[in-house]
């Protein structure tokens, strides 16, 4: 038999691909689904399918990362139950885009087994459809099973507002969310722990039937329990009562009405003063002294709850004993405010001691004599002389107070701080004072120049304690007149060699009394070396150097007359230039004849 030519078989073929769509795949076994649709064409073959092989899962995951993650993580529907399966066995392709790219296992989604999953659906679960919790989309914009958390806020709102955490199993089940497992609630976590009696109340005794959780007040006791005291007392109904039981009295101390039960009464029973009925005031009354005699000679009153509010007979609150101290004989005041209580009421000595017959007449009775009996010859001791309550320092005693000693202080005296005479360290300086002499104190700069002064009174023959730059000098040995009356004392009393090495002032003994032993000789020596000598105060007087009116006749025996009256004295006494170069105003001429100053107009030779 004759064999047939191939290139039939090839023509045929060609004219085959020519004739079909544009869109059609040689190696495609059918179209995709519509998820996949991007994924047509032959050259898209590898990203699922791995040459030579069927689907590789890895080739999967690599665009459904949620599910690969899920499989690392083993949980899940995919990393549990389908861990070991392909991907195609449930998700089968190529049947075209109408057709859903899931198996599911048991014939459809609503007959898929839930618990393959690892959460079982259950009582009202059951009932739920799938979209109602399944309704979110993966990151490329599909919807998705998976990644759904199974904590119970992430469906239902939480009415408790996270209050008892995000377990709502610890109360809630499954089959209605109003079945609360009332044996497994913890109370405590709300905002009213139950204690005592309320353990054994019913929840309905509070929450009524049927039941209302939220909203319940609290706040008061009132809110449930009828107050049987017809609103008597004030205040809460836990200031007397307790939740182990109603009988069950423990009053707190600040709680009792009127009278505190703190201190002595606390070991008082109840019924000792509430003798008519328990919650009735007692027949007595609630004043102290209904109970108590008063013990207090001074007058504080009836009120004893005002000092003592703790009722503690001895040791008083500090500031209840000071508000009290001023109606006692002995007012506090200044630094006695600060002291504390025991320092002068000693817990060592006996209650009639310690304050009934306490001594205060004396501050010595509580206060050391720091001057050890120094000022005892002073008021037999007292401090209050010198010091007061505002404080040991500084001491009361000032300048009036020193007049009454040996040594009053005048003058500068008075600005003289205590320890500059009263020289003992401290912290006790030395009062006593036997120097009273200004020498005793005060350097003497003048020597054994008024050694005789000094014998007879000191220093006081000249100062006083004003000044002592103001010396009170009797001048009336040499009177001080005129310019000399405003002259410093040193332009006259100048400082000897001999003081001066010694550190010592001026000298006062020894000035000269002469005007030429203090003021030079202007008109060097004309009339100290001449005939006939005169002396300054002959022309000159104290009042002022320059002379006001000189009688040239009676002084000179040269009387200006006439012309001469107008004449200049310069005219005449000239000034002249001595050999050491000094120039001087000549005023002993030496002449007095008219030819000794004027030329004679009747010799034949001047005409």
């Amino acid at each position: 038999m004759t064999q047939r030519p191939s290139w039939r078989l090839a023509v045929l073929g060609a004219w085959l691909l020519m004739a079909a769509p544009v869109s059609a795949q040689l190696l495609s076994p059918g179209e995709l689904a519509k998820a996949h649709a991007k994924l047509e064409g032959d050259s898209e073959c590898l990203k699922c399918h791995s040459s030579g092989k069927r689907i590789e899962t890895s080739l999967c995951t690599s665009c459904h990362d949620d599910i690969g993650a899920e499989l690392k993580r083993h949980a899940g529907l995919h990393g549990n139950t389908y861990a070991a399966k392909a991907c195609g066995e449930c998700h089968v392709e190529h049947r075209g885009r109408n057709y859903d790219l899931v198996r599911w296992p048991g014939g459809g989604r609503e007959h898929f087994a839930h618990a393959d999953t690892g959460w079982p659906l259950v009582d009202k679960h059951t009932q739920v459809q799938c979209n109602k919790c399944h309704n979110t989309k993966n990151t490329r914009g599909a919807p998705t099973f998976v990644g759904l958390s199974q904590t119970c806020s992430s469906c239902h709102k939480d009415p408790h507002d996270n209050r008892f955490g995000n377990d709502c199993k610890q109360c809630h089940n499954e089959k209605a969310w109003t079945q609360v497992d009332k044996q497994r609630f913890d109370h405590a976590k709300t905002r009213y722990p139950l204690l005592g009696k309320h353990q054994s109340v019913q929840c309905a005794k509070c929450h009524g039937e049927p039941a209302k959780w939220r909203g319940i007040e609290f706040s008061t006791c009132t809110n449930c329990h009828k107050d049987p005291h017809k609103g008597r007392f004030e205040g809460a109904c836990t200031g007397c009562h307790v939740e182990t039981g109603w009988k069950d009295l423990h009053m707190q101390r600040t709680a009792h009405p009127g009278l505190s039960i703190m201190g002595g009464h606390t070991s008082v029973k109840c019924e000792t003063c509430h003798d008519r009925k328990i919650d009735e005031p007692p027949s007595k009354g609630a004043r102290c002294v209904g109970c108590h005699v008063p013990v207090h000679e001074a007058k504080f009153g009836n009120n004893c709850a005002e000092c003592h509010k703790s009722i503690q007979w001895m040791g008083l609150a500090d500031a209840v004993g000071r508000q009290a101290h001023d109606q006692t004989a002995f007012v506090l005041r200044d630094k006695h405010e600060r002291v504390a209580c025991t320092d002068c009421h000693s817990p060592k000595l006996s209650a009639n001691k310690r304050f009934r017959q306490l001594t205060f007449d004396r501050c010595v009775a509580c206060h050391q004599d720091s001057h050890q009996g120094e000022f005892s010859a002073r008021d037999g001791g007292e401090c209050a002389s010198c010091h007061d309550e505002r404080g040991f320092s500084p001491t009361r005693f000032g300048v009036e107070a020193h007049a009454s000693t040996r040594f009053a202080l005048l003058g500068q005296h008075v600005t003289v701080a205590c320890a500059s005479c009263h020289v003992a360290p401290r912290p006790r300086l030395d009062w006593r004072m036997d120097k009273q002499a200004c020498a005793q104190c005060h350097e003497n700069p003048h020597g054994a120049q008024f050694d005789t002064e000094m014998k007879a009174g000191g220093c006081a023959h000249c100062h006083n304690a004003k000044d002592w730059k103001q010396p009170n000098i009797d001048h009336s040995s040499w009177p001080l007149t005129g310019a000399h009356s405003n002259a410093a004392c040193a332009s006259c009393h100048h400082v000897s060699e001999a003081d001066a090495k010694a550190g010592r002032g001026a000298s006062y003994r020894g000035a000269p009394r002469e005007c030429e032993g203090c003021h030079e000789d202007v008109h060097k020596g004309q009339f100290r070396l001449s005939e006939p000598v005169r002396s300054c105060k002959d022309c000159h007087t104290t009042t002022a150097f320059q002379i006001e009116s000189f009688d040239h006749q009676a002084r000179t025996g040269f009387a200006l007359e006439g012309k001469h009256e107008r004449v200049g004295c310069p005219k005449c006494h000239g000034s002249e230039t001595l050999r050491n170069g000094e120039a001087v105003r000549r005023f002993r001429l030496g002449y007095d004849k008219c030819r000794d100053c004027h030329a004679d107009p009747h010799r034949p030779e001047m005409r």
